[in-house]
């Protein structure tokens, strides 16, 4: 395993990750009107668990870098193609799932489910193009 090239593809994938989540989380926020920190479930925002939560781009982001590199002579065409490829897959398995027990499970509004599916679609796919090319 190349490991220095999956620390690189998990970092920047990882800050990918997490500035497009924000950005779009804040986006779904202020077009469907919720407060994503007044759901119920949600853990208060000084409690010293939510530090985690900024952890998940990252930890995301190893996760799809390691799998792409024992599994990327599956994936042909250009690292674009790679690359796209590679974020759907991860936003298919990792997202729907997720995205589908929220909405069944949750009274949560439905901005909250939007994002869930929109967000990681595009994020996945920039961060999945983001490690085909480091892992070229």
């Amino acid at each position: 395993m190349r490991i220095g090239k999956i620390v690189l593809a998990g970092i920047l994938g990882g800050i990918a990750i997490f500035v497009i989540s924000t950005a779009l989380s804040y986006f779904f926020q202020a077009v469907f009107g919720y407060d994503v920190l007044s759901l119920g479930g949600m853990r208060a925002v000084n409690d010293p668990v939510m530090v985690l939560f900024f952890a998940y781009p990252f930890v995301i982001s190893f996760v799809v870098a390691i799998l792409f590199e024992r599994t990327r002579k599956s994936f042909g065409g250009s690292v674009v193609s790679q690359g796209l490829s590679l974020g759907l897959l991860a936003w298919l398995v990792s997202s729907i799932p997720s995205a589908f027990i929220v909405f069944s499970s949750m009274n949560y509004p439905i901005g909250f489910t939007a994002n869930s599916l929109a967000g990681p679609l595009i994020y996945m796919i920039i961060a999945g193009i983001i490690i085909a090319k480091i892992m070229q």
